[in-house]
């Protein structure tokens, strides 16, 4: 009996020293998280990361209305810093990668002439993230903006939930989506992401001038929830290491 009850007491005591750690994560970030779980996993083993994607602005939202996440990584400076001016997290954002626009068609249409091949004819229809939620759809409206296409285009947009959801619709409805570049350097996409074929810079995807838009610096802030919990500080410590680093580095961001 002694036996039995030493047993249920060590997995007690193995549930309550396994950690979690719940992170709302921007959607251009999904690409990489495989490996950054499956990495940091291996130097923290009692650790379980729990994970939300979605746009930044309503990962914002959802938190500032009680949402239970210890870490937010968002796709730009302002929906993170935004949350500790109103009091919501630790300390001011950490830059932990930049990000890239990429234009993407599955559609045959001539990527070589960049932003001007919006204007061609066959081109109904252009996908690109909700530029009030999602920092990347702004980015893309920039981009239009300052080519000066953007009145005349502006007709063919449609816009996405999220820029995941913009990958989404370039795959399969839009003839041209505005995307993370991050997504073309997934391994599923290198394989056949490309209406069946591996996903190519240059006929399947360009990269957007960065010259266009603002620089994507993407922030991170611990949360007040998680404030003293030493599993989401080593998260974010793992984050912006260099072993973080060479992981986005991994999928087309920059530093």
């Amino acid at each position: 009996m002694k036996h039995k009850f030493l047993l249920c007491a060590l997995a007690l005591c193995g549930v309550l020293n396994a950690g979690e750690v719940s992170i709302a994560a921007a959607a251009n970030t999904t690409y990489a998280f495989d490996e950054i779980k499956s990495e940091f996993e291996k130097l923290n083993p009692d650790t379980k990361l729990n994970v939300s994607l979605g746009a930044s602005g309503a990962l914002n939202t959802q938190i500032k209305n009680g949402a239970p996440f210890d870490i937010f990584m968002a796709a730009d400076m302002k929906f993170a810093d935004d949350l500790f001016e109103a009091g919501f997290a630790t300390a001011k954002a950490q830059t932990y990668a930049k990000g890239k626009v990429a234009m993407l068609s599955v559609r045959s249409v001539d990527l070589g002439k960049g932003l001007d091949a919006l204007k061609d004819e066959k081109v109904k229809t252009i996908s690109i993230a909700n530029p009030k939620t999602a920092p990347y759809g702004t980015a893309s409206v920039e981009a239009m903006q300052k080519a000066e296409i953007y009145d005349s285009v502006k007709g063919k947009i449609v816009e996405a939930k999220s820029i995941g959801e913009a990958l989404t619709q370039a795959l399969s409805a839009a003839d041209v989506g505005f995307i993370a570049a991050s997504a073309m350097y997934a391994p599923k996409m290198k394989e056949g992401g490309c209406a069946g074929a591996p996903c190519k810079e240059g006929k399947h995807f360009v990269l957007v001038p960065s010259s266009l838009y603002e620089p994507i610096a993407q922030g991170m802030v611990i949360l007040k929830k998680a404030e003293n919990n030493a599993e989401a500080k080593a998260f974010y410590d793992f984050i912006l290491s260099d072993k973080g680093r060479e992981i986005f580095a991994k999928y087309g961001y920059e530093f």
